[in-house]
């Protein structure tokens, strides 16, 4: 009797071990493929923190999936002594205590575009990287968008507002301009603000405009619908009424500039932006 149960537990834990090779197999794969998602934006010239951090967690997880022999046998090493232990039971902590964190993060940026703008809201266009004097596709995005909201609200004026970086020709508020009216947009509809270097002289400078032109203190923001979320806060801090007018964003560029956003809202809570 007691060899069949040895053998029945044999074969249990055989099979348990299969599975959760199996298991560490998938979710190495998994890893790699988000790996190679974050990676991707790398050969359109877009490397910032949100690739570069996305990188990072994806090949730590490749290595705890993959490597999972060589993780349980330092894992047992570490629990030889207190502060390994103390390790060992703070990182699960952590990691839950994080993905709560982005899980209330995500909640914030999700909801944020779903905010529409007020009837007579003045238009802010965003501003971000210009190629030479074209714009990139995540700024050609915003000006689609921007230009479907005018059509579709013929009594709207608008404020693209970015400056000039060093390595464009123009500025992308030049940029967005000058596709606007292609599109068919009045000129005399659209303003330009050409001298702020990010999100908050974004909407400083706009402000101005605003102010100097008598245009309502409602405003529709057009930017990416990652980015809705922190310019509304900028917006409302600076005394304006905020709307949303979310732009699309290409598969391979939302998981790099959605951790990008993560790490920048997690900057404005701490003062740091």
């Amino acid at each position: 009797m007691n060899i069949v149960k040895k053998e029945k537990e044999k074969k249990h834990k055989e099979k348990n071990g299969r599975g959760l090779r199996i298991m560490y197999i998938v979710l190495g794969c998994v890893f790699a493929v988000l790996f190679a998602l974050f990676a991707l934006p790398i050969l359109g010239y877009v490397l910032n923190i949100g690739n570069i951090l996305g990188m990072a967690f994806c090949g730590i997880m490749m290595f705890l999936t993959f490597g999972h022999k060589y993780v349980e046998k330092l894992v047992g090493t570490m629990k030889e002594n207190v502060f390994g232990r103390i390790v060992v039971y703070a990182v699960p902590v952590v990691f839950l205590l994080g993905v709560v964190y982005i899980g209330f993060l995500t909640s914030l940026i999700v909801t944020a575009d779903r905010k529409p703008p007020e009837e007579d809201a003045t238009v802010i266009v965003l501003g971000c990287q210009v190629r030479g004097d074209h714009p990139s596709l995540m700024l050609w995005q915003r000006i689609c968008t921007a230009a479907d909201y005018l059509e579709e609200h013929p009594d709207a004026v608008c404020i693209v507002s970015g400056g000039k970086g060093n390595d464009e020709q123009i500025s992308e508020a030049q940029c967005m301009f000058d596709h606007l009216t292609a599109k068919g947009i009045s000129a005399d509809r659209v303003y330009i603000e050409d001298r702020s270097t990010n999100t908050v002289e974004n909407i400083a400078f706009s402000k101005e405009i605003i102010e100097r032109e008598g245009m309502s203190t409602n405003t529709a923001i057009v930017t990416d619908i990652f980015h809705e979320y922190r310019a509304s806060r900028i917006v409302e801090n600076a005394g304006l009424s905020c709307g949303s007018v979310p732009a699309g964003v290409s598969w391979y560029l939302l998981p790099t500039f959605y951790v990008r956003e993560l790490v920048a809202i997690t900057a404005v809570f701490l003062g740091l932006a």
